[in-house]
């Protein structure tokens, strides 16, 4: 996961806390040594533990913060946080993850401005669709830059493709990155990468969508249950090779295709992703 610490002349916000305390901690002390201005709010773009959950061990270090995020997000938060620390406990280790989620207070206004850039506002995009519901993008026009969250990954791993549970859901991430190409943003930070220097704006958009696209017409046009665990994993790796060096990568795989295929082990869910109709996932679009 990616987190953007957006500096102002005279404060910060940062987008994105990551998903285990050591990384917020490391993050905290980061953000520390880069500015000495004052970070003023946090904000999750969606509901994933790995863009909120370690939010308490951050905020401890900036107990002044604002921590936000729209409302549709938060909502799913609270259904899902407690959830979502059992189960990374189990896998991390009891003190790796927090004990209790700090939940985001709402944001719905369409954009904020930091103290003394009044003229350079940045504008949250939402609720649009990404890897999975109800995200935010935060796009800064005086610099052209697009936070994208998980509506883009990097072209070096593969996509998390679980929640992609029905061809509505697949469309309307297609959908947004119509919607990014449309603002023609010079640089686009994704939601996940390797590392920082691998990137690349027009390659990372292009490589979304053409993952989305293999996916959509080689396995979901299918029907569901018609691929196992490993066929769908096969393919996906065949379709991208030189993708699984990255363990992140791999358990993306891996996680996506146990999912998605006939038979795989499933992530316990708090809600119906199958719920979202094309009207509600597409409701900026007005036709």
């Amino acid at each position: 996961m990616v987190s953007t610490l957006i500096i102002g002349s005279e404060a910060a916000a940062i987008i994105d806390l990551p998903l285990a305390v050591p990384q917020a901690i490391e993050l905290a002390e980061w953000v520390s040594n880069t500015t000495d201005k004052p970070l003023v709010a946090a904000f999750s773009s969606h509901f994933h533990p790995d863009h909120y959950l370690s939010g308490a061990a951050f905020l401890a270090r900036f107990p002044e913060t604002k921590f936000c995020a729209n409302s549709k997000a938060i909502d799913l938060i609270k259904n899902d946080a407690a959830e979502r620390i059992v189960a990374w406990k189990n896998v991390l280790g009891d003190d790796v993850i927090v004990d209790k989620a700090a939940i985001p207070t709402p944001y719905d206004f369409t954009f904020f401005t930091l103290p003394g850039d009044y003229s350079s506002p940045i504008y949250l995009l939402s609720p649009l669709a990404g890897d999975t519901v109800d995200e935010t993008l935060f796009w800064i026009p005086s610099i052209s830059t697009l936070i994208a969250g998980d509506s883009v990954y990097s072209h070096t791993l593969h996509l998390w493709l679980a929640d992609q549970l029905s061809p509505a859901l697949t469309d309307a991430w297609l959908s947004t990155l119509d919607f990014i190409e449309y603002l023609k943003p010079k640089k686009v930070i994704a939601g996940h990468t390797t590392t920082l220097d691998s990137l690349d704006t027009k390659l990372d958009l292009e490589y979304s969508r053409r993952y989305l696209k293999f996916f959509q017409h080689e396995i979901q046009s299918k029907g569901k249950n018609i691929f196992t665990p490993h066929e769908i994993s096969k393919k996906l790796a065949k379709g991208f090779p030189g993708r699984l060096k990255s363990s992140t990568s791999a358990l993306l795989l891996n996680i996506s295709s146990e999912e998605l295929g006939r038979g795989g082990s499933k992530l316990a869910r708090t809600f119906d992703l199958t719920s979202y109709n094309v009207t509600e996932l597409k409701v900026w679009k007005l036709n």
